[in-house]
């Protein structure tokens, strides 16, 4: 199975915030042995030998607004961001800058309007149950931390049509990766010229595109919606190639 780098939410998150004589903190802490929001159909869950690779070979940690990596909160390098190993998770705690975005988001974090985070890493060794439908994480690449996030999981909604897009040979992690750079190389160019041909075709498509079964149900998404978001990607896809 492939590496790849994600995001990954827990229901039952909550960060507190701390004001020091005008020194403002912000904590979570990423549970061990507890189940995430699940995504695609996998529920997975954060074994307490996760990132302890991560910690001893003392690799960069950002800490972010809502997986902004222009608003950066802290870093492991600087010592802004502290990572703590417990038996219980691992608790990220960040020293806010003196920004406008960071002030903005100690002050709804402080009144309660939002509290919770999530974190981006690369899984490298895991194991999974029979059906595949719970993974347990061993090990994993924290790149980084997220407070602030809003929406910790993909609407159902949203992760039909990304589903249904895949089923169309489009790559979405790859096509991300090339609309996050600042640049595009050749391959970048090839991968969203492709992505546009693909989204073309499937435009032209009448046939609905059926979505993962659940509850022993089998959901389809209509047509007509499936357009209009390929549309909008499509519309993003082709600004990105003007820049």
């Amino acid at each position: 199975m492939k590496k790849e780098k994600r995001n990954l939410s827990f229901k039952n998150i909550e960060v507190r915030t701390e004001n020091n004589n005008g020194k403002r903190t912000i904590e979570g802490i990423i549970p061990y042995n507890s189940k995430s929001v699940e995504m695609w159909g996998t529920i997975e869950i954060i074994d307490k030998t996760a990132f302890n690779k991560t910690l001893k070979d003392k690799s960069e940690v950002r800490a972010l607004f809502n997986h902004d990596d222009s608003k950066v909160l802290g870093n492991t390098l600087s010592e802004t961001l502290i990572l703590e190993n417990t038996e219980n998770g691992l608790i990220c705690r960040c020293d806010l800058p003196n920004t406008s975005y960071a002030n903005d988001l100690y002050e709804v974090m402080d009144r309660g309007d939002v509290k919770t985070m999530s974190f981006g890493f690369t899984p490298i060794k895991w194991i999974e149950d029979e059906k595949g439908k719970l993974r347990t994480l061993k090990e994993c690449q924290l790149h980084e931390v997220s407070f602030g996030v809003t929406f910790p999981a993909f609407p159902k909604t949203n992760s039909q049509i990304l589903r249904g897009l895949e089923k169309n040979n489009i790559n979405i992690e790859r096509l991300n990766e090339a609309l996050d750079k600042n640049t595009f190389d050749d391959n970048d160019k090839n991968t969203i010229k492709q992505t546009v041909n693909l989204l073309n075709n499937l435009l032209n498509n009448n046939e609905a595109i059926e979505t993962e079964p659940n509850n022993n149900t089998l959901e389809t998404v209509n047509t007509s919606n499936i357009k209009e978001d390929t549309t909008a990607l499509e519309l993003q896809i082709e600004t990105e190639l003007m820049i």
